[in-house]
């Protein structure tokens, strides 16, 4: 039986792993390696974090990004290529000896006394504790206007990493944040025809190095704040976090951009989808991009059996998320969550990287604790 299985790839999952290599601990990760980033995402975009704070966690510090620019001889650069984020990624887990089992989990249960998950291949494995760690990846939120058009014209922003298809077509892009402005940027310098349409009357750019290092020293607090004050930094982290500047010069005098306007029908109308908006406007395009972002919900991991889903305590404010305690262990001893799912309880830092060496400390020393009591 294995002290502790890590469900999720990419860098809580790679951090958590890192830890418990150290501590000689023995376990297993499970997922396709930093999938998310290379696989769901454009590749010729950048990291918003400034490349200095990105940084996987090691005990001691090591293996910084630092370290690995060092080594490999690249030029780090902020805002950072995502490409050298994920180079960063694998560079990490090979210099802190991680070794991946490339599957995904179908069903994790629990018996009371351990853990069984089964993967992709069949195998089953056992486990005293189980940390999931698996990102934002199945929390995708299109709204229902969009639900039953076909994905041949309308779709969301995960999954699209090249916008090359859509040069020359009529592209709309709904959403005001950084993915929008995003897929604005890419779609423009793929030459297609795109515009920006959004509900609220302006955007928004922000993000600083300094914002970045108070989100990080906030979530090593957040949990001992008194509930108001949690209340209050929760709901100023569920606005949709700022537009990065870098993104400002690639998208304004180059996309058309039409704020305050209201979508209450979208069809799709001689091969063309028709965006009809409360005010009488009719707009057509050959494409419509979804940046509406992520709805976190517990529920909606599919391969945690319901019997152990209905075993989590939930937080009182929002049954989407499982109840933490400091160790971000749920009310079931030994089942931990990392990154979104712990947000609620440890705060916004934990929807971002930067809440990875805080979250991977704590948990890998609240299960090196355990085994040695």
């Amino acid at each position: 039986m294995l002290d502790v299985i890590i469900i999720g790839a990419g860098p809580y999952g790679i951090s958590i792993a890192a830890h418990a290599v150290a501590k000689k601990l023995s376990y297993k990760l499970f997922g396709y390696p930093m999938d998310f980033w290379t696989n769901q995402m454009p590749q010729n975009m950048y990291i918003r974090t400034p490349h200095d704070l990105v940084s996987f966690s090691y005990p001691e510090g090591n293996y910084t990004i630092q370290q690995f620019a060092e080594e490999t001889r690249t030029i780090l650069e902020s805002p950072l290529p995502r490409t050298v984020f994920v180079r960063y990624a694998f560079w990490f887990a090979e210099r802190a000896g991680i070794q991946f089992t490339t599957e995904l989990v179908r069903n994790l249960s629990h018996n009371g006394q351990y853990y069984t998950i089964t993967a992709e291949s069949g195998d089953k494995v056992e486990a005293k504790n189980v940390v999931i760690a698996t990102g934002v990846k199945d929390f995708q939120y299109i709204p229902s206007l969009y639900s039953d058009l076909p994905r041949s014209h309308v779709s969301h922003t995960l999954g699209i990493t090249s916008f090359d298809k859509f040069r020359g077509k009529d592209v709309i892009v709904v959403g005001s944040g950084q993915s929008a402005w995003e897929a604005a940027a890419l779609l423009h310098q793929a030459r297609s025809k795109v515009k920006l349409l959004y509900r609220k009357k302006k955007h928004v750019y922000g993000g600083s190095r300094v914002a970045e290092l108070i989100l990080i020293k906030t979530g090593d607090i957040f949990y001992k704040l008194p509930r108001p004050l949690k209340k209050l930094l929760r709901t100023a982290g569920s606005v949709t976090v700022p537009i990065a500047h870098f993104l400002k010069p690639l998208v304004e005098e180059k996309v058309p951009r039409f704020a305050n306007r209201t979508i209450n029908q979208v069809s799709v109308v001689n091969n063309k989808v028709q965006l009809k908006l409360t005010n009488g406007e009719e707009i057509y395009a050959d494409y419509v991009i979804v940046a509406s972002g992520f709805k976190i919900h517990l529920d909606k991991l599919t391969f945690v059996e319901d019997l152990l889903k209905n075993q989590i305590v939930r937080e009182e404010e929002s049954a989407a998320f499982p109840k933490l305690n400091q160790n971000f262990e749920s009310n079931l001893k030994g089942l931990f969550f990392a990154g979104p799912l712990s947000a609620h309880s440890h705060g916004p830092t934990f929807r971002f990287i930067l809440g990875l060496d805080k979250a991977s400390k704590t948990i890998i020393r609240s299960i090196t604790t355990q085994e040695e009591s």
